[in-house]
């Protein structure tokens, strides 16, 4: 057999070698991470109560408790407006009630520290920081 019968597969091996190759020195592409927030009831907690995360991370809050729980950076539905904050440029997001066995989440974009309460429970403390990095 001469060497141009083995031409065309030669050059398929090749374009397939290549294609495969571009393939494995492409980086790979990043998931995003979710960062589980358990609520308790005795005493009324969350935790872990402080994060430190990158920013483009979700925050995923579970009540596992008996009992009605809440995220909130909202001010004004707080009794002590100094039991949240929000770095600049970031908005105030709130679950609302989350009866038990229920989850919510929330993506942060803007870097910086968030303080947040849990309305029912405001008043025992119930209270977590979260530190968004660049």
């Amino acid at each position: 057999m001469s060497l141009k019968h083995f031409r065309p597969y030669g050059i398929i091996t090749l374009v397939i070698a290549i294609s495969a190759a571009g393939l494995m020195i492409q980086p790979p592409i990043a998931a995003a991470k979710t960062v589980i927030v358990t609520m308790t009831d005795k005493p009324p907690t969350y935790v872990p109560d402080k994060l430190t995360i990158p920013v483009g991370t979700t925050v995923e809050w579970d009540n596992n408790a008996k009992t009605l729980h809440d995220v909130t950076t909202d001010a004004s539905e707080v009794q002590k407006p100094s039991d949240v904050s929000l770095p600049p440029g970031a908005k105030p997001f709130d679950s609302g009630f989350m009866t038990p066995g229920t989850k919510w989440s929330y993506t942060f974009t803007v870097p910086g520290h968030y303080k947040y309460t849990c309305i029912p429970h405001e008043k025992d403390g119930m209270v977590g920081y979260v530190d968004v990095t660049k």
